[in-house]
């Protein structure tokens, strides 16, 4: 098989003389070429040369550059480089470019045919070394994915990742169990083509990772999706069947133990007020009843909220629709006027013009609402302000409301969204249960908002929600 060899010389008959009498007739098959951009073009076109002559000068650019873009690109590629007058500088250079040689014109014979004999024999230790390195790292990383696809074969997530167009390039064990898929090989596929189930489709698409699917045994699990730039998604499955089942068995405790309650509670405060009908009662006598009234009002209210709680913490939103939050606030706000009126208190809504909607529950974004400025009317001293704003940013509707009463400790902060926790500086005459604030984050989280709160003891307290927007189709 002849060996090809790429002769770019500036002079045609220099080029020709070479090819000629010197290179072909010792088995090389020449193509030549004048100029850098004919060079360029003669690589494109075909199989790569086994060895390169380059002239020095070269029409089109400086010839050492054109040696070092192509040792770059090509850095197996042997060249041997040919100058009309050879100087100390220019020999420097070629070593540095990683040349095989450089010599003289007018080419001699033996100088050109030893120089190439040299190149061919450099290529071949090129080439082996790049071999040998190739298998070594491909052996590598061959090893390192089989380790890989073996752990993910055998975790009990189900695992499924998809390139950019959402066709399948791994399927794990425990998914293939989970949807019934079976043995088949389904790299290349379309998710939709291998598993029939719209919601884990539809969870692959989105973002974020609230995501649930149900698979035809009736068993939950949480899709968390992850993006992974050139490379597509990955989504894994978690099985929470014994977490739904556990909220169910926790829903229908509380609603037990609350109904149970709430029906004695209730005879109770029936009888405690017959009390005062049956005859007359002396001053220590109607203190006691009102004690009582008073405790079970308290227990009533503490039941309702561990009643909302539960149903807010099952996580699913019912009747999901676009919500215009402003005009929650408003009738929230109206809702409270006559009990900030009695304790003289001012309770405005900043002037805000149109907003977008939040995709959520109706039912339960009032009932973050409620809570936040009752909380705020609750807490704030008479006479204070209670201040609501609403406002869009980036996509987000945000929710403030101040107020100016006796704040919270900085170090108490974080612990304020906890079941029964109230802050250490809460006013003693104002009753609470401590689930107020736990039922709003429960509710934010369910609608992927965020909630904090500014404050410090004694400067008041300014809460802050932030929910997406509802997106338009």
């Amino acid at each position: 098989m002849p060996k090809r060899l790429l002769l770019a010389v500036a002079d045609p008959a220099v080029a020709a003389q070479a090819a000629d009498e010197i290179f072909s007739p010792a088995g090389y098959s020449v193509t030549q070429v004048h100029d850098i951009a004919a060079l360029r073009a003669s690589l494109r076109r075909g199989k790569l040369p086994d060895l390169i002559f380059i002239g020095n000068p070269l029409p089109g650019g400086d010839a050492f550059k054109l040696v070092a873009d192509l040792k770059a690109e090509y850095p197996t590629l042997p060249i041997i480089m040919l100058a009309k007058k050879a100087t100390t500088g220019d020999l420097l250079r070629s070593m540095q470019a990683g040349l095989v040689d450089y010599i003289g014109l007018p080419l001699e014979r033996e100088a050109a045919l030893s120089a190439a004999r040299r190149g061919m024999e450099q290529k071949k230790l090129w080439e082996g070394w790049l071999k040998r390195e190739t298998g070594r790292i491909t052996g590598s990383l061959n090893q390192r994915l089989s380790e890989m696809e073996a752990i993910l074969r055998q975790v009990n997530d189900g695992v499924l990742v998809v390139d950019k167009a959402n066709r399948i390039l791994m399927v794990n064990q425990a998914l293939r169990q989970t949807f019934g898929l079976g043995d088949a090989d389904f790299t290349g596929m379309s998710i939709e083509q291998a598993v029939a189930n719209p919601t884990l489709v539809e969870a692959l698409k989105a973002d974020g990772d609230r995501h649930e699917v149900q698979n035809k045994a009736g068993r939950v699990f949480h899709v968390r999706v992850s993006r992974i730039p050139e490379v597509g998604t990955v989504a894994s499955l978690h099985d929470i069947s014994y977490l739904k089942e556990l909220d169910r068995l926790k829903g229908d405790f509380v609603n037990t133990v609350s109904h149970d309650l709430r029906s004695p509670l209730t005879a109770i405060l029936g009888y405690v007020e017959l009390i005062e009908r049956a005859g007359k009662v002396n001053s220590q006598q109607s203190e006691f009843i009102n004690r009582v009234k008073s405790s079970v009002y308290a227990t009533t209210t503490l039941i309702d909220d561990l009643l909302k709680l539960g149903r807010v913490e099952v996580g699913a939103l019912d009747e999901v629709t676009p919500v215009n939050m402003k005009l929650i606030v408003v009738n929230a706000l109206a809702a409270f006027q006559p009990q900030a009126q009695e304790k003289g208190q001012t309770l405005r809504l900043r002037k805000t013009g149109d907003l977008p909607a939040v995709l959520g529950s109706r039912t339960q974004l009032s009932q973050m609402v409620d809570n936040l400025i009752g909380n705020a009317v609750k807490y704030t001293p008479p006479g204070g302000q209670i201040r609501v704003m609403l406002r869009e940013e980036q996509n987000q509707l945000i929710l403030h409301v101040a107020d100016n009463g006796p704040g919270i400790p900085l170090e108490e902060q974080g612990r304020i969204f906890e079941r029964f926790y109230r802050a250490s500086n809460a006013p003693s005459g104002v009753s609470g249960t401590g689930l107020g604030l736990a039922i709003v984050k429960t509710i934010v989280d369910n609608h992927r908002g965020r909630i904090w709160v500014d404050s410090k003891a004694g400067g008041g307290a300014v809460f802050t929600v932030v929910l997406p927007v509802a997106k338009e189709k």
